[in-house]
């Protein structure tokens, strides 16, 4: 499970936007330019308020690691697996019509490159509607006007 934890910005209907800090795993990923602007130190995050949280709460939001791993897997790596894949198939129906430039796999390969963005826009649908795709709050550390005492017979 990824944790992070965060300050309630505002509270809309049921939903919660927490502003999470760049934590230090940030600094050694990959993809750290895809989720906040270079030097930002800090993200929003919209999650369902389910334990009632108030605006300047601390909360802990975590994700599924494994559903994390899915979406970087089809985003990251599908595209670049339709460009190679396209270009073979382009090169193949080429040699098969017998075109000799290097155009066929050029256009195989940004077909099938353009029909796996159009397929992550049908992923990202899907994901949208599967809740251990989303971040959820899962415990209010400190309300705004303070720590908050564990219940009673909790040793945490």
């Amino acid at each position: 499970m990824i944790k992070d934890r965060g300050v309630i910005e505002k509270i809309v209907r049921q939903r919660a936007v927490v502003k999470l800090r760049r934590s230090s795993g940030c600094d050694a990923c990959e993809a750290r330019g895809s989720c906040h602007a270079e030097g930002d130190e800090n993200m929003l995050v919209e999650v369902e308020n389910e334990l009632h949280a108030e605006e300047g709460d601390t909360v802990e939001v975590s994700m599924p690691t494994r559903s994390v791993a899915k979406m970087a897997l089809v985003v990251y790596l599908g595209p670049v697996v339709a460009l190679i894949a396209g270009a073979f198939v382009g090169d193949a129906l080429g040699k098969s019509f017998q075109i000799a430039s290097p155009l066929a796999s050029v256009a195989g390969g940004l077909v099938l490159l353009a029909a796996s963005l159009l397929a992550l826009k049908g992923y990202d649908r899907f994901a949208q509607s599967r809740p251990e795709y989303h971040p959820h709050m899962t415990r209010v550390l400190a309300t705004g006007s303070g720590p908050v005492s564990p219940p009673s017979g909790d040793s945490r």
